[in-house]
């Protein structure tokens, strides 16, 4: 069996899109070691299943658990495989971050793990205001971010004109350290705490055009951050729109499910769904990486959760 057919059971197997196994071995072709959670953040794929990929391939792989090689023989298939045309899906993500970029997202802080905060890397948060500032959801609109760890609204602050920018976030070190650097750029951020399981203060109801959310990946926090999004979006607007980022591994799909469920029971429209858009330090369970839905509203838009809400939201409740 040549390296190809082996390529096309494995997708069987496993439920892996082909693309997806032909990008791992993108980056082993010429037969150099490659740290593991580089691995997955460059893939977006789960460390579980790029696992049961080296298992499956055994004697193929290196055996040091760290990293992962591809012997020179195994290096020089992989040649004939890859044309001078492929590319592999992290290469949508090579955006350039210059000085001044870099002592922004320095500034970020370390992640909570009991608020299911993992950042991003800085070059999706600028691909990031890149979407937005592509589809005119920028200039001249009210935006609000429903939490924001990874300083996303900075990037859009300083990608266009937006009318308004308001960041809520339940961590004042977050808000502390957006504040601060909105007033040195003037971008004129309002940072607001609170805390989401809360219903949102009446002045930011009926309010915003778009709404840019990357909430807890569990069913409950996914269905509690759209309910306050929609009522935070103005009814007067029906080309509002809210941005949601949600991730899990290949080998759990059904996990979408709900998540689709809780965007039609909303009344929401998906418009567009970029998959393993975001890429992040750590979340290697999901292959460090999640999808961008873009979903717009319809005239049978509702609040699913309406007041507030006692359940778990994080993962680790």
């Amino acid at each position: 069996m040549n390296m190809q057919d082996k390529i096309n059971e494995i997708s069987q197997k496993l439920g892996l899109p082909i693309k997806k196994i032909y990008d791992i071995f993108y980056y082993l072709r010429d037969g150099s070691k490659v740290d593991n959670f580089e691995l997955i953040r460059k893939t977006g794929i789960a460390k579980n299943t790029i696992n049961s990929v080296k298992e499956y391939f055994k004697g193929v792989f290196g055996s040091v658990l760290a990293t992962t090689q591809v012997d020179q023989g195994v290096a020089s298939q992989l040649d004939n495989i890859f044309k001078e045309d492929y590319l592999p899906d992290e290469s949508l993500l090579n955006l350039s971050i210059n000085s001044d970029l870099q002592d922004i997202f320095s500034e970020r802080v370390t992640p909570l793990r009991q608020y299911d905060q993992f950042t991003a890397t800085p070059e999706t948060v600028l691909k990031r205001a890149s979407l937005l500032k592509h589809f005119r959801d920028i200039e001249n609109k009210k935006i609000l971010f429903l939490g924001d760890d990874d300083f996303t609204s900075i990037s859009v602050a300083r990608r266009g004109k937006p009318a308004e920018i308001v960041v809520l976030d339940i961590d004042d070190r977050i808000l502390d350290k957006i504040k601060s650097i909105s007033n040195k750029l003037s971008l004129n951020i309002q940072t607001i705490k609170h805390d989401l399981k809360k219903t949102l203060p009446k002045e930011f109801l009926n309010r915003f055009d778009i709404v840019f959310t990357d909430p807890p990946y569990t069913p409950e926090g996914i269905r509690l951050f759209l309910s306050r999004s929609i009522s935070s979006l103005s009814r007067n607007n029906m080309a509002a729109r809210i941005y949601l980022c949600y991730g899990n591994s290949d080998r759990a799909k059904e996990r979408f499910l709900p998540i689709y469920r809780s965007i039609i029971d909303s009344g929401l429209m998906l418009r567009y769904i970029f998959d393993k858009f975001n890429r992040y330090f750590g979340a290697e369970s999901i292959g460090s990486s999640s999808s961008m839905f873009i979903l717009d509203v319809t005239p049978k838009v509702k609040t699913i959760i309406k007041g507030d809400y006692d359940n778990p939201i994080y993962t680790d409740n």
